[in-house]
């Protein structure tokens, strides 16, 4: 996971520059943190696995084939992802863990069960603003006594 964000690190990075700017502007502009940052980022890209580089490298490429739409969503996610505690994040990880051990027929039916119950709390919500802006409805149509 912590390479993920050395991707989406990256991405940023590359996304918010100027097309016309080349890497050595680009380098001139950056704090001295956020140049210390890319070396320490740079250092792990050397010292990782081939196999690993290669399986981020992928992972980019499929971030970079998204729609701007879609990749608004993985940004915010991961913002939300980050903004948790290291508990939170811990046991999120647990979560995923677990997930990814199951077999894919329990797993689909695992996560279409999540999708039935995310949808019905989703209704339920609706009803009880529907109910609530109906009874306020009804308080300001009552005449004064």
């Amino acid at each position: 996971m912590k390479y993920l964000h050395l991707v989406l690190l990256l991405t940023v990075c590359a996304a918010s520059a100027h097309a016309d700017d080349g890497p050595r502007s680009r380098w001139e502009a950056m704090t001295p943190a956020e140049k210390a940052r890319v070396v320490e980022n740079y250092r792990r890209w050397q010292a990782m696995p081939e196999e690993r580089r290669a399986e981020l490298k992928q992972r980019h490429e499929r971030f970079l084939a998204l729609s701007a739409d879609e990749k608004k969503a993985l940004r915010e996610r991961w913002r939300r992802f980050q903004s948790l505690t290291p508990e939170q994040r811990q046991r999120l990880r647990e979560r995923f863990r677990r997930l990814e051990k199951m077999t894919p027929e329990r797993r689909e039916k695992f996560l279409r069960e999540r999708q039935e119950r995310m949808e019905r709390r989703r209704e339920n919500r609706q009803q009880r603003r529907e109910r609530r802006e109906q009874r306020r409805e009804q308080l300001r149509d009552r005449p004064a006594r």
